[in-house]
């Protein structure tokens, strides 16, 4: 009797903690960005955010198509970079963490600035990747597509397109990846800007979620943290 007293008294002062479950996310490989599950700016963001609300993150990185599959399939509880252009308009969103500003990557010996410029030219695009809108609506510009970052900035460097369409960070990655040379952008003249996030299901759990994500992105904001995190993860590649 005086042990099962002593192990209901146990029980009562020490009671037993639910651990909360993972929260499971996808995303896709992008130079800098994303290169796997634990390497990149936007790998070492979400972890961060993860941390500071004492939750585990599993990252799952899938090729673009398969991510959203995963997403629209209930599969994850989410993924990132989310953007408008391809997210479910059901859905959960976090405040935006990130900016997206795409340019048009050229030659130095012919440089291509403005939409204008891309007019009649064959300009390269990332497949699956999001680009605004009123790009991919100007007819007057020939597109091609290429698997990832990497190989268009090969195709620029030899001559086999005018110009690539990609965002500032991982477009330097990619150029320094692909190991071409005379390639530049001008940064006074982006193409378009999209604003980036954490999208979740529009349920109860997805909800909560997102003002999880929101509440300390805006924290991170606020105190220097979120231009701190990404400018560490930048200068740790190699």
């Amino acid at each position: 009797m005086s042990l099962l007293r002593n192990v209901t008294t146990l029980f009562i002062f020490c009671p037993v903690v639910a651990l909360a479950k993972p929260i499971v996310l996808a995303t896709f490989a992008i130079p800098l960005m994303v290169e796997n599950p634990d390497k990149g700016l936007f790998i070492s963001l979400t972890r961060e955010i993860a941390k500071r609300n004492n939750r585990t993150v599993d990252i799952l990185v899938l090729p673009t198509g398969k991510t959203l599959l995963a997403f629209s399939n209930a599969k994850v509880d989410g993924f990132f970079p989310a953007l408008d252009v391809y997210v479910p308009k059901a859905s959960a969103k976090s405040t935006p963490f990130y900016r997206k500003v795409d340019y048009a990557f050229f030659r130095k010996v012919s440089p291509l600035r403005s939409m204008k410029d891309l007019e009649g030219k064959k300009v390269g695009l990332t497949f699956r990747y999001p680009y605004g809108k009123e790009l991919i609506a100007n007819k007057k510009i020939k597109f091609e597509y290429a698997a990832d970052d990497i190989q268009n900035m090969r195709k620029l460097g030899q001559g086999q397109i005018d110009a690539f369409v990609v965002e500032e960070r991982s477009g330097l990655r990619a150029l320094q990846l692909s190991g071409e040379r005379g390639i530049d952008f001008d940064k006074t003249q982006p193409l378009s800007e999209q604003n980036v996030y954490y999208a979740f299901h529009d349920n109860g759990e997805g909800r909560k979620l997102a003002e999880i994500f929101s509440k300390t992105i805006e924290v991170m904001k606020k105190d220097g943290s979120l231009d701190r995190v990404l400018t560490e993860a930048a200068l740790a590649q190699p």
